[in-house]
């Protein structure tokens, strides 16, 4: 669970976090020139029911950590909340060697906690820590968890193990509030559970995440109409498309996306176009982020951040962020909000 190198840190999923105010998305206001992120009741009603996240898993990290491949690592979280910026919970994370001995172990409590469907994302703070194979220092750093929950068996079909990614701020990754990466490390033992209440529904969008040895691509075009005052009505269109070949990192990605919010009428209220700079995926989950390089209705957009998040499951989501104001919170490579938006029409492939 360590590294110093960027591309590694990268690689590997090990990510920091950052993404526009989530007071305002949860809220549904939005920048004077972007779509609007939906209203709590547009994401299952955020302002209202109840989202949990509980269990305890792990595995053995693999390969892609290098020195620190076969250690067994275990991640234990209880959180639970109706406010996702005042959450009560906690967490519990042990690193120890093959041979049993402790690298490190640390626990804390739940600062923000944002659940739709089966991912959730958590942040916390470190209370309590014991660390003799990392010398730093690890009591008041802040992290970051994304937690997927597969699901239990239909049938007698085997159950798709659940999956976690993590931010650490003790080795100098930015974390903020319900922002996080791809949940890129399966567990092999153990099990998550995410309870988030009914919510928001789409059979017309198809969502499909996958990476292999081919490498990881994802492309959508898909959209839908806000339900948020005083945008109710209002069309936008999503459109992605990037590729990450085999053997290149999350910040060696090509491609692109394309936004654009309409009023009824047909009146163009925002249209911007960039470039993705960094794409991220971890099981069903994907999280890209990116550059405006292009606006005709607000060329000041130009150079300014954005974030995706991608989900394939029982309902396909779509999260966004806009680093368009001073009142947002910075974007980082990889980094975005849990999928929160059931598209009304469109598809995406991700592999």
């Amino acid at each position: 669970m360590h590294t110093m190198n960027r591309r590694r840190i990268l690689r590997a999923g090990a990510l920091g976090i950052a993404v526009a105010s989530v007071a305002a998305v949860l809220a549904g206001a939005p920048s004077a020139a972007s779509p609007p992120p939906p209203a709590a009741a547009e994401v299952g009603g955020a302002a209202s029911r109840v989202m949990e996240v509980a269990g305890k898993a792990g595995g053995a990290l693999g390969p892609e950590w290098g020195g620190f491949a076969g250690d067994p690592v275990s991640f234990e979280v209880n959180a639970r909340t109706v406010d996702p910026l005042n959450p009560t919970g906690t967490f519990h994370v042990v690193h120890r060697k093959p041979d049993g001995q402790l690298l490190a172990e640390f626990s804390g409590k739940v600062t923000s906690l944002y659940a739709v469907d089966e991912v959730a994302t958590l942040t916390g703070v470190i209370e309590q820590a014991d660390h003799p194979g990392l010398p730093l220092e690890m009591v008041g750093q802040k992290i970051a968890l994304t937690v997927y929950d597969s699901g239990r068996p239909r049938g007698s079909a085997p159950r798709t193990p659940d999956r976690i990614g993590w931010v650490w701020g003790f080795f100098g990754a930015p974390v903020n509030r319900v922002q996080g990466t791809a949940p890129h490390f399966t567990v092999n033992w153990g099990d998550f559970r995410v309870e988030t209440g009914p919510a928001q529904r789409s059979s017309a969008a198809q969502v499909n995440v996958k990476s292999n040895a081919a490498g990881s691509q994802i492309h959508a075009v898909l959209g839908g109409t806000s339900k948020s005052p005083p945008f109710v009505g209002d069309p936008s269109r999503f459109a992605l498309a990037a590729r990450i070949a085999p053997g290149d990192d999350a910040l060696q990605v090509k491609g692109g996306f394309h936004v654009t919010h309409h009023k009824p009428d047909g009146q163009v209220v925002a249209d911007f176009q960039g470039r993705i700079t960094c794409l991220a995926v971890g099981g069903p989950v994907a999280v890209a982020t990116g550059i405006v390089t292009k606006s005709p209705t607000a060329p000041q957009l130009v150079g300014k951040p954005v974030s995706f998040s991608l989900k394939d499951g029982h309902t396909d989501r779509l999260g966004w962020l806009w680093g368009f104001t001073p009142t947002d919170e910075p974007i980082t490579d990889c980094q975005s909000i849990t999928p929160f938006y059931a598209p009304d029409w469109g598809g995406l492939t991700v592999r």
